[in-house]
């Protein structure tokens, strides 16, 4: 089984937290580009700034035809993608099709983590929204590994926020999310 990152899943140190049984490597995270897809900022995640409790905004993908977007393949076990769920919790499992993507040959599709309930996607203009400026670093990181095609294909999503950015530590506020998406 393959899982697509498009987010923080592209920083090794960041998906590690993910996978204890094992210790990844940078060729564990393999860069693909997958057409009919684009990267934007509007998942919802419950998130706390110390004691403020906000709508934090992080990377979402969506269809479109016209566009692609890089991102990586991990391959993944039953028992890693069980704790990607928790992880992901406001996100739906899609299955993008193997023929999506443009560099590699797979023999699999792929699975993603894609919101798509309404309620968890952020409209222009809501308030108590903010993007995390830690997560963006966390992802900036991760994608400085990768070469300049990859690099550029990220560089609409960081120079157009369509939400403020807020500094500072943030957790999740589900003590079983904020488990996954920290320890694994």
């Amino acid at each position: 089984m393959y899982l697509f990152g498009f987010g923080s899943l592209v920083n090794i140190k960041s998906a590690q937290n993910s996978f204890k049984n094992r210790e990844l490597k940078k060729e564990d995270l393999i860069p693909i580009k997958i057409k009919g897809y684009k990267r934007i900022w509007n998942s919802i995640e419950s998130i706390c700034f110390e004691q403020e409790l906000v709508n934090g905004i992080f990377l979402n993908i969506k269809k479109d035809e016209k566009s692609s977007i890089f991102g990586v393949m991990i391959k993944i076990t039953e028992e890693e993608f069980e704790i990607l769920k928790l992880r992901e919790k406001n996100y739906s499992c899609i299955t993008i099709k193997k023929e999506s993507v443009i560099n590699q040959k797979l023999d699999d599709d792929l699975i993603a983590f894609m919101t798509t309930k309404e309620d968890k996607i952020a409209k222009i203009g809501k308030e108590n929204c903010f993007i995390p400026s830690r997560y963006i670093e966390i992802v900036k990181e991760g994608v400085e590994n990768f070469p300049k095609e990859f690099q550029d294909n990220f560089n609409e999503i960081f120079s157009n926020f369509p939400f403020p950015i807020k500094d500072g530590i943030y957790t999740f506020s589900d003590p079983v999310q904020n488990k996954a998406a920290k320890k694994g």
